[in-house]
């Protein structure tokens, strides 16, 4: 079949596939564009060479699009992916450009300047698809509201949303990848923007749609020669002895005050994304790491390793090691690679001789290297190591490295503290008032309503700042027969401490009294629940407890107060965690009150936030913590304490004592400021 293109209007509700072909129509102005596979052929083979070229700094083979490359279209995209997972997608769009150069532009981006991603590394070329998307026009949607579902058809339209000055673009293949429904689209091109999930409903949101061919192959297969290995040993053999023997005469140089080189004329200088010295007692074999790497920017060694020289220097002198007493190892690393989530990675053939791998989740980071080792027990020794709480979204990276040692190992994670005994007020001032006086004046505003006290096993309240929220919180705690132990569970809003903590303080500090805590119990619970740890840190500045805490004191004031601040975690981990807590409890003389410290939906419209909450209270109504988690997470509800309230109520279920939820109130901040365009949902509840 002979390729070709064709400009013409055509109606805008049309659509046409013809054998063979593939055609993209504009909806407004600009016409079909009809592709044959020769066509798609030599697209791909023009973003796959200069997608290689790229990433591989060679001149790429030149690729004829002969008929396509003056054609002028509204957009082009390359997208990279490796395993089904993107590895890059970068393009041009809304600025009509020759095809050739619009194709040519966006390869060069997608190989190197995705801002979600580093750069492709030559190791990655073997195991990428590569797909080319052109474009058409864009056309405003005009129907408001739930119409603009029936407006948006996957697969055939891609979406762009414009709001509050923010932009989001999803190409039409995306909800296909992922099997998105018509309104997951709409959703995820909101998210895309930065904006909340629903916006698309909000009459100020723009929604654009558009049309697109794509075409795909796996990226070698487009190549018209055998792909090269690419040198990415940093030094020679000899320039890495020099190096490592310079390392050590500059150490000693500034462990006696002399005045040391500031670099090793003998050794080049480079560009790299990862060093490390690893100082090594002789005596004890104890290590001392200094570590520095970075996968989307390259830094200079010479200058960034002397500083890390000095650094090391000033540790040697304080422990007063002697020449003899300690070595210093020296590790460089380049050419990083992104490999994706750690859950259902398949390393088969990782060169672990050359190659070290990077694994991250959250604030945990971790850079591990053993020669000679499966990259499938590198990983298992990361997920120990870092203790891994979420195996779908930590990623995996791996850098091109150099160093005498046949393994290393760099943790990075926050670390428990136990801080002081008495744990000092954190947001007295801004949640709720600091001086006593007006704490008391505002306790006996919120406790104005007399309630009869009955027995519950656990409660929710909310936690935003008193003017807010205070009022549904005191008509919840005020009807509970308050035990002589609660443990509030909340979430941690903060980046501070680990990722599960039960604070180990004996004393709650606070303006109108302190609260005593219970030590005992949080060890117990710190040991029957995994990955729970007593740890200071993460309680320092965390709002969700400390805001109950005057409330509490109010009502009880005897009662001792057990913190748990909640990181992230899923479903088989909040089960695991309620198996624990459930255990501890059943184990006491009398049970404790179980306080799940959340706010509801955060910033959607008022009518939007209370149909969002509503969601997540009939799966609580329901008495189902497993349809809870997955509703606000499938609906995007930003429900921050629904990890706390997962792990209660199944708690609960395991001890047989789940069977009634009752609710108290509900409002969202709209009732308190006026303001209904961007709103908060606060939720009381009752449990038994």
């Amino acid at each position: 079949m002979q390729s070709f293109l064709k400009q013409h209007p055509l109606p805008s509700s049309s659509s046409e596939q013809q054998k063979g072909s593939t055609s993209m129509q504009s909806d407004s102005t600009t016409a079909r564009i009809e592709l044959s596979p020769e066509h798609h052929q030599r697209l791909l083979q023009k973003a796959a060479a200069v997608v290689v070229g790229t990433a591989t700094r060679t001149v790429p083979a030149e690729i004829a699009l002969e008929e396509l490359e003056t054609m002028v279209i509204n957009g082009a995209f390359v997208s990279l992916k490796r395993q089904g997972q993107l590895r890059s997608c970068c393009g041009n769009f809304g600025q009509p450009l020759p095809l050739g150069q619009a194709l040519h532009q966006a390869a060069i981006r997608a190989a190197k300047d995705d801002p979600r991603f580093p750069p492709i590394s030559p190791s990655e070329i073997e195991q990428l698809d590569v797909e080319v998307w052109l474009l058409s026009d864009l056309e405003l949607v005009e129907e408001q509201g739930l119409e603009r579902l029936k407006a948006v058809q996957v697969g055939l339209h891609g979406l762009q949303i414009r709001a509050d000055g923010r932009s989001g673009l999803l190409l039409p293949g995306v909800p296909l990848d992922h099997g998105w429904s018509e309104e997951e689209f709409l959703n995820q091109t909101c998210i895309k923007a930065g904006l909340p999930p629903t916006a698309w409903k909000d009459p100020g949101t723009r929604l654009l749609r558009y049309q697109g061919v794509s075409c795909k192959a796996k990226l070698v297969e487009m190549l018209d020669a055998p792909l090269e290995k690419v040198a990415t040993q940093i030094l020679s053999h000899r320039e890495f002895a020099q190096y490592q023997q310079y390392i050590q005469s500059t150490i000693e140089a500034l462990r006696l005050g002399q005045v040391p080189s500031y670099y090793c004329p003998q050794v080049s200088d480079a560009n790299i994304q990862g060093v490390a010295l690893i100082l090594i007692h002789e005596n004890t074999s104890e290590e001392l790491v200094l570590s520095k790497w970075a996968l989307k920017q390259s830094f200079p060694m010479q200058s960034t390793v002397f500083s890390m020289c000095q650094q090391l220097a000033q540790i040697i002198a304080r422990q007063n090691l002697r020449p003899g007493e300690f070595q210093v190892k020296l590790v460089l690393a380049t050419d990083p690679a992104l490999h994706g989530p750690v859950e259902g990675l398949n390393l088969e053939n990782f060169d672990s001789r050359n190659r070290s791998l990077l694994v991250m989740e959250g604030q945990k980071t971790g850079w591990f290297y053993q020669r000679e080792e499966t990259a499938a027990k590198i990983i298992a020794r990361a997920q120990e190591s870092l203790s891994l709480m979420q195996l779908e979204t930590a990623q995996v990276a791996s850098m091109a490295t150099q160093s005498a040692l046949h393994r290393f190992e760099i943790v990075n994670r926050p670390r428990a503290e136990l801080g002081t005994e008495i744990r000092p007020t954190g947001v007295a001032g801004t949640f709720y008032p600091a001086d006593p006086e007006s704490v008391e004046t505002q306790l006996d505003e919120l406790f104005r309503d007399a309630a009869e006290p009955q027995t519950w096993a656990a409660a929710m309240v909310p936690h935003a700042g008193w003017k807010y929220s205070g009022k549904i919180a005191a008509d919840v705690l005020q009807r509970i027969k308050v035990p002589s132990t609660i443990i509030v569970i909340g979430p941690k809003h903060t980046r501070e401490g680990v990722e599960w903590a039960v604070a180990p303080h004996k004393v709650w500090q606070l303006p109108n009294g302190n609260l005593e805590a219970d030590v005992t119990l949080a060890r117990r619970l710190a040991e029957e629940i995994p990955g729970l740890e007593l740890d200071a840190a993460a309680h320092r500045s965390e709002h969700a407890i400390e805001v109950e805490l005057p409330l509490i004191k109010r009502l009880a004031p005897d009662s001792h107060v057990v913190g748990i601040a909640i990181g992230g975690g899923n479903l088989q981990q909040c089960d695991d965690f309620a198996a624990g807590l459930a255990r501890v409890i059943e184990q006491l003389d009398e049970p404790p009150l179980m306080l799940i410290s959340s706010d509801m939906n955060h910033f959607a419209t008022d009518v939007e936030n209370r149909r969002l909450d509503q969601l997540a209270l009939e799966k609580m109504d329901a008495l189902d913590p497993d349809g809870l988690l997955e509703t606000v997470r499938a609906q995007h509800i930003s429900m921050c304490g629904v990890l706390p309230a997962v792990i209660v109520m199944k708690t609960l279920q395991k001890m047989g004592k789940l069977s009634q939820v009752e609710r108290v109130g509900y409002a969202t901040s709209g009732d308190v400021t006026g303001d209904r365009s961007r709103v908060v949902g606060y939720a009381g509840l009752l449990i038994n």
